[in-house]
């Protein structure tokens, strides 16, 4: 099928093309450049009750963390007492504490799992106020942190990195909310509901009064693809025809997932003048993006081998919106779990086996395929310094990138960033193992059974939100279980790389040689792509061989 090449090719340009423009226009939002909506910021940042004054990492930390722990405790509120708040047409009662923190820890880390269906489960209060602001500021703190350490790499002898709150105003104001509002409309234009009118009864074919779901959705989609959100207004995410009942809208939500990330990759270049670097990052990572769509398009548009004697369709459509098919539907689970989005077009359940490998592969490295708005580069920089470091002492010199010394506390910082993914998802992961009702959670015995549970747990850490159908994620430890797992996944990220921002801004800058190891060119992105997938995804061999590539030959043998 042409589509099959024609498609991702488009895919991937579309990604692309855009990303110089728009990374230049973020370096001159975070640096105050563009000031055409200056009187709303100085406004908004004076109800903050900052100056503007630059923070060294520590004061930088707390205040992120501050602002996040104060988003949390809103949206668990707000979840709670749902009942009792306006905006409640349906008359949805509040949610579990469990649930309810799960919900809240999920949207506050940008991870946006959902262990509820939002049509029955929440109220347009706590859709339009708790999450969609969350949606917003969740992005925007990932990109202030991408930002802080860009500034750490370019400036020299200082401990400032930036004001938070000023990178988080700037980043809502100049880009989220300009972008998300132009999407909407898009979104309303093309038949996606945005209104505060109570669901719609109707009869269907068969006769049975029904309730037809509705509400502010246009609004909260946008902003769930621009900010890597992912969290559906409705259950079953961007496969609902109210989310996304158009081949435009399809490719809009597409693309829009990797937008942002794919442009903070260039607004690294702008900071540290150094636009070959930063083109050698975004074409690894654009390598790394090509092979997980090369392989799961070869599953995809192969039925499955039990079912392959009765008939004759091309492709495997169990679980696949008949709109979009296998190819489309492919090209989305790749990005979704490359972008830290999390949301969904198709059930990934149903799934090939290796086809759901990659999008496991794609969360286990850390989500730094691109990644989620700012966290996608700032985890792909753990790599490149790791890289760094390591190339630099095969050659016998002091490993230095971009005229900055790499000693053994930038590493240490690194090497505990690493240990997030093996605790979150093996450690954190493995305790639902050793649960009475471990069965009854997991869903499905066998190598199926287990991929769903890398899968939940990979997603988690990783701060994706997708998931395995079948999956038990309400389950009251669950709830908690995978909050902590998004917790670590979040913030032993952030805290590690504003670290090393403040140990890298505070040192001197030195005269790069023809001895220091080359940052740009075929050679560096060959190393950076072999140290990703070996020291990102080493930990979780055994795993996948006993989980998804048992389930691939099972299938194969039991095809035969």
């Amino acid at each position: 099928m042409w589509q099959e090449v024609i498609y991702p090719v488009a895919f991937v340009l579309l990604i692309l093309l855009p990303a110089p423009l728009l990374g230049g226009y973020l370096y001159r939002v975070f640096e105050g450049q563009s000031r055409w909506l200056s009187p709303i910021e100085r406004a908004t940042l004076a109800c903050c009750g900052t100056d503007g004054r630059e923070q060294d990492w520590k004061s930088y930390a707390l205040s992120l963390l501050a602002f996040n722990g104060a988003g949390f405790g809103l949206l668990f509120l707000i979840l709670m007492a749902q009942g009792l708040l306006p905006l409640n047409p349906q008359q949805m009662p509040g949610m579990s504490w469990q649930l309810a923190f799960n919900t809240a820890v999920s949207f506050m880390t940008n991870t946006n799992w959902q262990a509820y269906s939002g049509e029955a489960s929440l109220s347009y209060f706590s859709q339009m106020v708790g999450l969609t602001t969350q949606n917003f500021v969740s992005a925007a703190t990932g990109a202030a942190v991408a930002v802080a350490l860009f500034r750490g790499i370019a400036r020299q002898q200082t401990t400032n990195l930036g004001n938070f709150w000023q990178d988080l105003v700037r980043f809502c104001l100049y880009v989220l909310l300009p972008m998300a509002l132009i999407m909407a409309l898009l979104l309303v234009w093309q038949g996606v509901p945005q209104t505060l009118s109570a669901y719609l009864p109707f009869h269907s074919l068969e006769g049975q009064e029904q309730l037809l779901p509705l509400g502010p959705a246009a609004s909260q989609i946008a902003i769930k693809q621009l900010g890597s959100n992912g969290g559906g207004f409705f259950g079953i995410n961007s496969a609902h025809p109210f989310e996304n009942p158009t081949a435009l809208t399809n490719w809009l939500e597409m693309v829009a997932l990797l937008t942002i990330a794919a442009a903070m990759v260039c607004t690294l270049g702008r900071y540290v003048k150094d636009v070959a670097h930063s083109r050698a990052i975004l074409t690894a990572m654009t390598i790394m993006l090509v092979l997980g769509l090369s392989l799961s398009l070869s599953q995809e548009i192969k039925p499955d081998p039990n079912l392959a004697h009765l008939t004759t369709q091309m492709g495997n459509w169990e679980g696949k919106e008949s709109r979009f098919g296998p190819v489309l539907s492919s090209i989305w689970k790749v990005a979704t779990t490359a972008a830290s989005n999390g949301s969904v077009n198709s059930m990934h359940d149903s799934a090939a086996p290796l086809a759901g490998m990659v999008a496991m592969i794609n969360m286990l490295l850390g989500e730094v395929v691109f990644g989620g708005v700012g966290a996608g580069i700032y985890g792909m920089m753990l790599f490149v310094l790791l890289t760094v470091f390591l190339c630099g002492l095969m050659v016998g010199r002091t490993p230095t990138y971009l005229g900055k010394r790499l000693g053994i506390t930038e590493m240490k910082w690194v090497v505990a960033s690493m240990l997030v993914m093996p605790v979150g998802v093996l450690v954190i992961g493995g305790v639902t193992l050793l649960m009475p009702n471990a069965d009854t959670v997991i869903g499905h015995e066998g190598p199926h059974g287990l991929s769903r549970l890398i899968y939940a747990y990979a997603s988690a850490a990783g701060n994706n939100g997708s998931a395995f159908a079948g999956f038990a994620a309400a389950d009251s430890w669950q709830c908690i279980a995978i909050a902590l797992a998004m917790l670590l996944g979040r913030f032993g990220y952030i805290i590690p790389v504003l670290a090393i921002a403040g140990q890298l801004a505070r040192a001197p800058r030195q005269e790069t040689g023809e001895g220091d190891f080359p940052i740009r060119g075929p050679l560096f992105i060959t190393l950076l792509i072999i140290t990703v997938l070996l020291i990102g995804g080493l930990s979780f061999l055994p795993l996948l061989a006993l989980g998804p590539v048992a389930e691939h030959l099972s299938l194969i043998q039991g095809a035969f």
